[in-house]
């Protein structure tokens, strides 16, 4: 359908400069939700050329009566006020709907509207880039130092360059260059990032088979790399951070006690929505941090509540053994329907998006933000590849 791919090319056109690269500029809260919304409304009107799939409709409906489940046990069991409840239930519900409608509507972009994406895309990354090397104040929050946006901007740049280009070997290593380019966020995440993306585009010349000895050594391998060289950052955060006398313990703490609430103390379904980790915990600021002496923590604590909501992984304490075990169901279908993917390229970056969203998460909260959006949409036009054909639509 060109509507659905003219749709999806506006979409792009202003979801990255508005929710990624100048997102602090324009520091409206809601663009993210509005776009989501809009996203959603396109969907119900374009119902009739949804991918046909029995399987993605069944999955997408029991989604819903699992968010729906979660939603009423978080009222039930009453750990934060209704307002940090549908706080939550709210943002918990974008990346998946992100994903979910993009990948039923399967866009198919023209090479003039891929253009035009990679246009935006690639302008606001150097915009951005230039700002923050020669005027920061205008586009991060603290003035200078080190940037996660912009290692953020950087590869989902990099990411639509490679996709969205010819295969040739002038394109990847330009996609490469902008990857390099992201080094002066001066984030550690970030440098594994790039590894892993240099890596995939240059290495991988077919798929993976995860079960292979030899694909678990080049993993160890690469692993080894980027701990050498990002050493001192998980060494203060994963490490040493765990002593209770640690200077950096704001986040080790959320991790240490996002363990107890999911299997000690709120088995099996978790503390619910809006109760630990995420913006709307923050926002009520959730009873829990009293329960377990988080107040207590510089940048915890209500007057500095500045790593409330520092990384993603911690929030699963909402939800439980039940909702570790389903999320990891989730991306485990994810990773089996990527080895179903005709082109290496729309492969290759379907793993990316998969290990971007796996390394932001450690120390981001990107997951259920509007950047993350990105991640999740790059993901499932790649699962997309080559499955918009006539027997799979239903004609209306």
């Amino acid at each position: 359908m060109k509507s659905i791919s003219k749709f999806f090319t506006l979409f792009w056109i202003i979801y990255f400069p508005v929710c990624i690269a100048f997102a602090f500029v324009v520091d409206f809260d809601l663009s993210d939700e509005i776009l989501t919304m809009l996203l959603l409304l396109y969907a119900i009107i374009k119902h009739r050329y949804l991918v046909h799939d029995k399987k993605r409709a069944a999955e997408i409906k029991t989604y819903i009566v699992i968010m729906v489940f979660y939603l009423l046990y978080s009222l039930v069991i009453q750990v934060t006020t209704l307002r940090g409840v549908i706080l939550d239930f709210m943002q918990q519900l974008r990346p998946y709907a992100v994903f979910y409608l993009t990948w039923m509507l399967a866009p198919e972009f023209t090479r003039k509207q891929k253009k035009w994406i990679k246009l935006v895309v690639l302008a606001s990354f150097f915009g951005y880039l230039l700002a923050f090397m020669f005027k920061p104040g205008l586009v991060t929050p603290y003035g200078g130092g080190e940037s996660a946006a912009l290692g953020q901007i950087a590869l989902c740049s990099a990411m639509v360059y490679y996709l969205f280009s010819r295969q040739t070997k002038q394109n990847r290593n330009i996609a490469i260059f902008i990857m390099l380019l992201g080094l002066f966020s001066g984030k550690s995440k970030y440098f594994g990032e790039c590894v892993a993306f240099i890596a995939l585009v240059v290495f991988v010349k077919s798929k993976i088979k995860f079960t292979s000895v030899k694909t678990l050594v080049k993993f160890a391998l690469l692993t080894s790399v980027v701990l050498f060289f990002t050493w001192t950052k998980f060494n203060i955060y994963y490490v040493e951070g765990f002593d209770e006398d640690a200077e950096e313990r704001a986040r080790p703490a959320t991790y240490a006690t996002g363990m107890k609430i999911m299997f000690h103390d709120y088995i099996p379904f978790g503390s619910g929505l809006g109760s630990f980790g995420t913006a709307a915990a923050a926002k009520e600021y959730s009873p829990l941090y009293f329960k377990y002496r988080l107040n207590d923590i510089w940048g915890l604590d209500p007057r500095n509540p500045m790593f409330l909501a520092d990384a993603f992984y911690p929030t699963l304490a909402e939800y439980g053994i039940v909702g570790l075990l389903l999320f990891l169901i989730f991306w485990k279908r994810r990773l089996w329907e990527s080895n179903k993917i005709p082109d290496l390229a729309s492969y290759r970056m379907a793993l990316m998006a998969i290990l971007a969203l796996a390394l932001e998460s450690t120390a981001d909260s990107s997951y259920l933000s509007g950047k993350g959006m990105g991640y999740f949409m790059i993901l499932a036009v790649c699962l997309n590849s080559g499955k918009r054909l006539p027997n799979k639509m239903m004609q209306g």
